[in-house]
């Protein structure tokens, strides 16, 4: 029996159970001997404390310096293929880039993040530069850096695909397929699903704990104490208008940790998000990527927000609620107000023109149905 081409996933976070699920590792590894190298301890350890769980799965190596997880990626990785997170931010990236693409593999980037964009800066104590200048920062930039891009980008949804012809050569060849959410449900969408009277609750961990804020060195702009009492009576609200219990679809970065303090004794599910949508009538979210499976499930969504959010300098996560909004047709409640049944019923009705327009957009380049995993193997393996 020959011996299987290596498949090299190179990290830059903390790698989990999750990760190897929903990039279909399961399916790639029947054909490919499958090497994860996590990095988040060489590029960001600060960033660690944003999981509460991590991989123990013998696949995954973590490296605490660059140099020693180039020592060991030069041992395998010749005429193998690499699923590169890395981008050429900063000059460690961007060596660690010419590196991958330097080695002889094939490299493989993704753009699959499956939910809306906004203009608007994280920090807002950056100051934003005019559309036209930006332009040429792209066009400068994207040929500044050749040496150090992928070979192919795997790409779900024309807006994503946009993104591609905007930050990546025109040498790197552009890989139709879908957000990774949407795939993942393409194969639920085979199975006969039972819908249930639950409403899910996509929770981010906002603001509760520590998320991609410690990255980007921004600060939180709400309070926990100001958002969980009126989130939670605002979920009481559903339940007494709808007759349905509100349950948590806990973040995958967060699974493991306590979060009755937050949602009291709410059901708390993690590790379930693609089927618990699936079988959910309502899903209630700020502007997690997982509003994918409401998409593609067909399930009423509806989208909170707060005063706190609403004030802010920081505009950020307005703007993301409020393009998602748009987007997809979802009313916005400010968990600050009260609402009547007859308010909660009423949101309740699908834009389906919206969400086919959503879906194009964000969740698929696609019309056959085809999962990631397959498109790779066909389009960039063989």
């Amino acid at each position: 029996m020959s011996e299987k081409q290596k498949l090299i996933v190179v990290w830059p976070y903390r790698f989990r159970d999750f990760d190897w699920q929903r990039f279909e590792l399961e399916f790639l590894s029947e054909h490919l001997e499958v090497h994860v190298h996590e990095l988040i301890d060489a590029l960001s350890p600060e960033f660690a404390a944003a999981y509460a769980n991590q991989s123990e799965s013998e696949h995954v190596k973590r490296f605490s310096s660059l140099k020693q997880w180039r020592d060991e990626f030069k041992k395998i990785s010749e005429n193998a293929v690499v699923f590169s997170h890395l981008r050429p931010v900063n000059l460690k990236l961007f060596l660690a880039c010419v590196r991958l693409r330097t080695s002889g593999a094939k490299i493989v980037a993704f753009s699959t993040g499956g939910v809306t964009f906004s203009s608007v800066r994280v920090n807002p104590d950056k100051r934003d530069l005019p559309e036209s200048f930006k332009k040429i920062l792209h066009f400068v930039r994207r040929n500044l850096l050749r040496i150090a891009m992928p070979d192919f980008v795997v790409a779900g949804g024309s807006e994503e695909v946009k993104r591609v012809r905007r930050d990546f050569a025109r040498s790197t060849k552009i890989i139709l397929a879908n957000s990774s959410d949407f795939s993942t449900a393409i194969g639920l969408m085979k199975d006969d699903l039972k819908i249930s009277r639950g409403t899910i609750y996509l929770d981010t961990g906002f603001p509760g704990f520590p998320r991609d804020e410690i990255i980007e060195k921004t600060s939180e702009i709400v309070r926990p104490e100001e958002w969980y009492p009126k989130l939670n009576s605002f979920f009481e609200t559903v339940e007494k208008s709808l007759g349905t219990n509100v349950s948590i679809s806990v973040h995958p970065k967060h699974i493991g940790r306590d979060h009755q303090p937050l949602f009291g004794s709410r059901e708390t599910l993690g590790g379930q998000t693609a089927e618990v949508v699936s079988r959910c009538e309502l899903v209630i979210a700020t502007n997690s990527t997982a509003i994918s499976y409401a998409i593609a499930f067909s399930k009423p969504l509806v989208l909170v927000t707060s005063n706190a959010i609403e004030n802010s300098r920081d505009q950020y996560k307005s703007s993301l609620i409020q393009n998602i909004s748009r987007d997809t047709g979802a009313t916005i409640f400010n968990i600050d107000r009260d609402y009547s049944a007859q308010e909660i019923k009423a949101a309740l009705v699908i834009d389906h023109a919206k969400y086919e327009s959503y879906k194009q957009k964000y969740l698929t380049s696609r019309t056959d149905n085809k999962p990631n995993y397959q498109v790779i193997l066909e389009e960039i393996i063989n």
